[in-house]
């Protein structure tokens, strides 16, 4: 039997969405997960064309490109709706307005990326947190109330 090995980063992008509030069974959780994934496995490249992100995922899904940015769209504004505070710290600053689909992928990779990159053992200790999520790990840039 063949197992099925998960990158550690797409379990880790997984999980920050799921802390979100966004779950797998939501429309274009998937799509979601893999933009931010395609995003941080090429740091080096300036995804400047929003659409040829949505082009490549179009074809990893093999779904029509209309329905990429839609889906991205439906995720965001449940992320917006259900934890608002959260998505604002994973951003840095407090959010006035639901994130573009291209913010919110740039609030996710600059999030993530510097965790993922630190160490394999680092993704484990992210979360590890209240369960109301108000304690993020100490980050040195970010200025005291």
């Amino acid at each position: 039997m063949e197992r099925w090995e998960v990158d550690p980063l797409l379990t880790e992008i997984h999980d920050a969405l799921y802390k979100l509030g966004v779950k797998a069974k939501i429309q274009g959780f998937f799509e979601t997960s893999c933009a931010i994934f395609l995003v941080m496995q090429q740091p080096e490249r300036s995804w400047f064309s929003i659409m040829e992100l949505y082009q490549k995922i179009c074809i990893l899904y093999h779904v029509p490109s209309d329905v990429i940015d839609p889906r991205i769209r439906h995720v965001i504004q449940i992320a917006w709706k259900r934890n608002p505070a959260l998505l604002s710290r994973m951003a840095g600053r407090r959010l006035e307005q639901r994130p573009t689909p291209r913010e919110f992928i740039e609030i996710m990779r600059s999030f993530l990326a510097p965790r993922s990159e630190a160490s394999p053992d680092a993704a484990s200790e992210r979360w590890q947190c209240s369960p109301d999520f108000g304690a993020l790990p100490y980050n040195p840039n970010e200025k005291s109330p």
